[in-house]
């Protein structure tokens, strides 16, 4: 079916309205248009892939541009977003150039340029936030800071202005602030449900604090001297991808912080997502979910999951929280963590053997002592596991208090093979058992293991693989597999016997640091590398 020039005009006019703070944005002047009588909406929706989509995000962007204290690279040039209407006294004439104008290269152009700076409004929203978590002492409560709170609201917010305009779209925020979003099914075929993942916390390991997004736009290459005097450069690791950069977007923080883009790319790159499903053109898919995380940065996003608002157990499982443009993670380490108590007894040590002495630090320091060299993560490359205790200190009593006599032992155990996760525990059997025979006064005692999180291989959807790089190659890219040594939000809820899911890029780039940075390009790419995912899967 044709495009409706009447409706598409209409749809220009929404776009023209909002240009104005684009524009400051980019730092530019503009010449407002003039006013276009009303024009009454075809009920026939024009089967055009990109019109919709872009004049809701304009619309966003003018109604947030307002909130985001951005600041503008001045060492970048600053790309022209003018629209201009061309002015004439015959309006049937006007509305003809306006169309043509706008369908050349050079509309299309702008329209683009309009579409990105609506990912940057929402990213620096996003990134304004410090949502930094933070690991408490006690593993019972579920630690929530007020900006993992505020985060969890904006999204919440930012979906439910869309929710209004398509009631398709579902949206909740859990007690535990995860935001969760549901498209239903478009077709009663029996199609695979996916469940997609960004977190809305940023890294405890880093600066956090008054985090300001700094905006370079048409990056020309060289180093980037940020306010604080770091420099980050296109020939360090942190800077490499800058190199793939040139004439784009770059956001990073001052340099006194960090940025956030961790996962805040992802998040950015979701919410996108769901604005081109709602008012792009429509085409067959089953369940959609879309999850809001916290506490990923501290190993604890599974712990508030609810798969409730999931539809339990979905057949697809991706995560966009990858710093790597040209890799994404298909297996990672299966993570495993133990805590041996010491219980001592003093007592003097002339008469040790008398009073039956309990050394529990030089017990525990044994036991340590106990684990091969070879295993440590020292030593451990590629898809090695390692043993690492990598924590001795006192428990402590129920108001807070240093329990002097005892020690803790903390134990992270690694692995990618079964087999080889079952030798590592059979070692710590082995420590635990000499120490007690070496130390009989010290009593030992480990605790229930803890798995934090699993091999998404061992229950990914088959095919997933294949998709991810067919969806790239349809976009000119290419992008390998990998092995991942960590673990990721798909992985946490993998722990909990869910299905796990490969790992994608998200946008981000030298995560927890004050060097973090994102390019706009990315994450405009991952939203439509996304989307085509999407569509293989229910092919």
């Amino acid at each position: 079916m044709k495009l409706s020039i009447k409706y598409f005009l209409l749809l220009c006019t929404m776009c023209l309205s909002t240009i104005d703070v684009c524009a400051q944005n980019a730092g530019k002047a503009i010449i407002k248009p003039p006013k276009i009588p009303k024009i009454k909406t075809p009920r026939v929706k024009p089967p055009i892939n990109w019109a919709a989509p872009v004049v809701h995000e304009v619309i966003k962007a003018n109604e947030t541009s307002s909130k985001a204290s951005t600041t503008t690279s001045k060492n970048t040039k600053q790309p022209d977003v003018r629209l201009t209407i061309p002015q004439t006294k015959n309006p049937k004439k006007k509305q003809q150039e306006n169309l043509s104008s706008l369908l050349s290269s050079q509309g299309l152009y702008r329209l683009d340029s309009l579409l990105k700076e609506s990912y940057v409004l929402r990213f620096v929203n996003y990134a304004r936030i410090n949502s930094q978590s933070t690991e408490g002492e006690d593993v019972t409560i579920f630690p929530l800071s007020m900006g993992q709170r505020q985060m969890a609201r904006l999204v919440e917010q930012d979906l439910l202005k869309m929710a209004k305009n398509n009631k398709s779209l579902q949206v909740v925020r859990s007690e535990r602030e995860y935001v969760y979003a549901k498209l239903p099914a478009t077709t009663k075929r029996k199609l695979p449900s996916i469940m997609l993942m960004a977190h809305l916390d940023i890294t405890p390991e880093a600066p956090g604090g008054n985090i300001k997004p700094i905006v370079h736009r048409n990056y020309q290459g060289g180093d980037i001297v940020l306010p604080s005097g770091g420099v980050l450069s296109p020939e360090s690791p942190q800077g490499k991808h800058l190199k793939e950069c040139i004439g784009k977007t770059i956001i990073t923080s001052d340099g006194n912080t960090l940025l956030g883009a961790d996962d805040k790319t992802g998040c950015t790159v979701l919410v996108s997502l769901i604005c081109n499903l709602l008012y792009g053109k429509p085409f067959e898919h089953g369940d959609l979910y879309f999850v809001f995380s916290q506490n990923e940065d501290i190993g604890r996003a599974a712990d508030g999951f609810e798969t409730k608002y999931v539809g339990g157990n979905p057949d697809v499982v991706i995560d966009v929280d990858g710093d790597d443009p040209h890799a994404f993670s298909v297996e990672n380490f299966t993570a495993a963590m133990r805590i041996y108590t010491f219980y001592g007894k003093k007592a003097h040590p002339g008469e040790g053997f008398a009073n039956k002495y309990g050394d529990a630090l030089t017990a525990a320091s044994y036991f340590v002592g106990q684990i091969p060299p070879y295993k440590h993560p020292s030593v451990s490359r590629g898809k090695q596991g390692y043993i690492h205790c990598y924590d001795i200190s006192h428990p402590k009593d129920s108001v807070g208090n240093a329990i002097s006599d005892d020690y803790l032992v903390k134990v992270r155990l690694r692995y990618f093979d079964k087999l080889e996760g079952d030798s590592l525990r059979q070692m710590l059997d082995y420590a635990e058992g000499k120490t007690i025979d070496a130390f009989p006064f010290v009593k030992v005692e480990a605790s229930a293991e803890n798995l934090q999180y699993e091999n998404v291989a061992y229950t990914m959807y088959p095919t997933l693989p294949d998709i991810i790089k067919k969806a790239y190659a349809s976009f000119g890219k290419k992008v390998s597999p990998r092995s991942e040594r960590g673990g990721t939000t798909s992985a946490m809820i993998a722990a909990k016997g869910l299905r796990g899911g490969a790992c994608i890029f998200s946008g981000q780039q030298a995560e927890h640091s004050v060097y973090e940075w994102t390019c706009v390009e990315d994450m405009v790419d991952m939203t439509k590398i996304l989307q085509k995912i999407i569509m293989l899967i229910n092919k």
